[in-house]
């Protein structure tokens, strides 16, 4: 079997765009694989460089399963909402990484955003600089202990490039161009998951608790490194729990809906004064029946 020089990984669960992703990266001259891990298996056949690895547990879990499938030198990890805006990006963030000869080298791809989009808190110039679907080697990942278990969905992705820099490396922005696919259908979200919305503002203030004090950011993590764990990586979520949806309509819109979320905050709300209340965790082979 040949090695890919790159693994393009992705937390997936839109088939009907990463057709468009893919030939959006097109022909480059280093060889490349895609993995993508998510709940929606394709209806459509994907080409021989392209693997789909089926689960149900979290976004963030997703991309570290990925990761530790993927075989190629380098890790570029996207999202399934973007498409490449620059001809033979895979080639130009490659050549971007060997000719710097640095092992620990973050290469962020770029977006048309205002300037200093691209910092911890955005327009902060003073904020340290982080980087967006980036490329790093595959040993540089693994050295890291890969993604900390604590993130449900979203901000894992800086949390590694602070790791990174926290460690000595280096972040250098490239000029491949990346943008959301507008015509995505059912944007902004899947349908039947509020999964995003719903963890954008814990993982965001996660992120933040680890890496700034009094609003100012820095570089001396306040946590500990929680990796995720082999043993059920595939099948379940790892806590902080979350899941993409579930295979039953009727309960995918009950526990997914935000009448469920808010119940669920209100019980975190009155947890330890109010014990009249309470959702009670699933039982073991409801969540066999419902979800994969």
């Amino acid at each position: 079997m040949t090695i890919p020089t790159i693994s393009v990984i992705c937390s997936a669960s839109r088939p009907e765009n990463w057709m468009g992703l893919y030939e959006s990266i097109g022909e480059n001259d280093v060889s490349i694989e895609l993995v993508f891990v998510g709940p929606n298996r394709p209806t459509y056949d994907l080409p021989d460089n392209f693997r789909f690895i089926q689960s149900n547990v979290k976004p963030a879990q997703c991309w570290e399963i990925a990761s530790r499938s993927a075989i190629g030198e380098y890790i570029v990890y996207v999202t399934d909402d973007l498409i490449y805006l620059t001809d033979r990006p895979m080639d130009k963030l490659y050549e971007i990484h060997k000719t710097s000869g640095n092992p620990n080298l973050v290469v962020s791809s770029m977006y048309n955003f205002p300037e200093g989009w691209n910092r911890f808190f955005s327009g902060d110039m003073d904020s340290p600089l982080v980087a967006l679907c980036w490329m790093v080697p595959a040993k540089l990942w693994r050295d890291l202990g890969g993604i900390d278990r604590r993130f449900v969905a979203v901000c894992w992705d800086i949390d590694m490039t602070m790791r990174v820099v926290a460690s000595g490396g280096e972040i250098l922005t490239s000029d491949v161009y990346i943008d959301e696919k507008i015509d995505m259908p059912n944007k902004p979200r899947s349908r039947g998951s509020t999964l995003y919305s719903d963890h954008l503002s814990s993982d965001r203030a996660l992120l933040d608790s680890l890496w700034s004090t009094n609003g100012k950011a820095h570089y001396d993590r306040t946590l500990p490194f929680e990796p995720l764990c082999d043993k059920n990586l595939i099948s379940r979520s790892q806590e902080p729990q979350g899941r993409w949806r579930y295979n039953n309509r009727f309960y995918n819109r009950i526990i997914t809906g935000r009448l469920f979320y808010w119940l669920k905050t209100q019980r975190k709300i009155n947890r330890g004064r109010v014990r009249r209340f309470r959702i009670r965790k699933i039982p073991t082979y409801v969540g066999r029946i419902f979800s994969r």
